[in-house]
């Protein structure tokens, strides 16, 4: 009984590592690349221009099918290649009648990167809240590391480990007079010192409520930033820059995309048209002198949505591919191997263990592989009713199932346990 178990927890082991490592090795010989581009709205002729690899060549054109070299393709994006275009003299001074500052393009040149598993990550919950007015030229990371619980905000010194009684009262006592609700359910920041300012911490307290906690002069400034009961927040990338528009990016629950102001915390939101999934696409968002662009890249497609400085929706690139389970090469993996493992996922940071089922067309690939075991049960003279777990694994587990099977009949180590 014991070598029984042992035999069947062993062919079992097996076919979950062959559905990680299998698969990806068919990747490696037989992978098909999809031609994903990068695509920028020209402030110069206002049309999408891109770039992207065909074959070994980095091929640049415009949305109508122009083809450009690399020089002329700078050109039309002078807010993004500016060092390069001043570096060549080929700069404009002006633009649609706009001077061009090249102070000015710096300022408003901002980008923000979001994955999809950037949204799902594991963290320690001690944060930092930096000094926003310490007088120093550059900001610097503070001893204390907070946590906001049931009692109140919590100061720990990093280096006594003890708590700081007296700031935490201070900064409690300041959430408990602006209404915040402990304890808190989110917490978002930018902990960096390689920023030029802070603008400290936004809290999401027990009833849903946005405030705005920051360390000025040694003192807590909290402010409830009224955002919008029915709008449930996700994710916030704060993000401090130099043009002061925005605090930060904010993502729903159902897959929006905010702006939270200046302008006494109100929210604009970005044009996505419910194109956006925040488990699968990757999302970007550029800010220039003259756009706001958000980007939505995606396995199958790219979506891209252009506003002017109001947040006007004035142009917008759709592309579509197939993906390489759609190519020849993803059809046979899918009938090949009923299923793929993955201790990682796209849309998690965590590691765990994922599967893709690749049923109906997997019948095809676990048939042919019933068909080869059974005759090699017969070539044994093994008796098909006294393998009838192995049969039911095959017929399940495909390919993966056939080789731990086959390695069990002629390993000699079960070769008298079977019989």
């Amino acid at each position: 009984m014991i070598v029984r178990i042992s035999r069947y927890t062993l062919i079992l082991v097996a076919v979950v590592v062959m559905a990680i490592y299998l698969p990806d090795f068919y990747w490696l010989l037989f992978d098909v690349k999809t031609p994903s581009p990068y695509v920028s709205y020209s402030p110069v002729d206002s049309v999408f221009i891109m770039y992207r690899r065909e074959g070994n060549d980095l091929v640049f054109r415009d949305e109508a099918g122009n083809t450009y070299t690399r020089d002329e393709y700078e050109a039309k994006l002078p807010f993004f290649y500016y060092m390069q275009l001043i570096s060549d003299g080929r700069m404009p001074e002006s633009l649609h009648g706009i001077e061009l500052d090249v102070n000015e393009i710096k300022k408003n040149r901002n980008m923000h990167r979001l994955r999809s598993l950037m949204l799902d990550v594991p963290q320690i919950p001690l944060y930092p809240l930096l000094e926003s007015e310490s007088g120093r030229v550059n900001l610097e990371f503070p001893d204390e590391y907070f946590r906001i619980t049931d009692e109140g905000m919590e100061f720990i010194n990093s280096i006594s480990r003890k708590v700081d009684k007296e700031m935490s009262a201070l900064f409690t006592q300041a959430l408990e007079e602006k209404g915040f609700e402990f304890p808190a359910k989110m917490i978002f920041t930018n902990p960096t010192t390689r920023k030029a300012f802070d603008e400290g911490c936004f809290v999401v307290d027990s009833k849903d409520h946005l405030y705005h906690i920051k360390k000025t002069k040694g003192q807590p400034v909290v402010v409830n930033t009224h955002f919008p009961k029915d709008i449930k927040i996700r994710h916030m990338m704060v993000s401090e820059n130099t043009l002061r528009e925005y605090y930060g990016i904010i993502i729903s629950k159902d897959n929006r995309i905010y702006f939270l102001t200046y302008d006494d915390y109100k929210l604009i939101e970005l044009p996505t048209k419910g194109a956006y999934d925040s488990g699968k696409a990757t999302l970007r968002i550029t800010t220039d002198l003259f756009f706001r662009q958000v980007t939505l890249d995606k396995e199958d497609g790219i979506d891209v949505f252009v506003t002017d400085r109001d947040y006007n929706l004035i142009d917008e690139y759709h592309e579509s591919w197939k993906t390489r389970e759609e190519y020849p090469q993803g059809k046979v993996a899918r009938a090949i191997f009923p299923f793929s493992a993955s201790l990682n996922d796209g849309s998690s940071a965590y590691v765990g263990l994922y599967t893709d089922w690749h049923f109906p067309l997997a019948w095809i690939g676990n048939i042919i592989a019933l068909l080869i075991f059974v005759f090699f049960l017969k070539k044994e003279d093994r008796k098909l009713k006294k393998s009838i777990p192995e049969l039911l694994l095959v017929a399940v587990t495909g390919l993966y199932g056939l080789i731990a099977c086959m390695v069990y009949i002629y390993v000699p180590l079960w070769r008298s346990e079977r019989k």
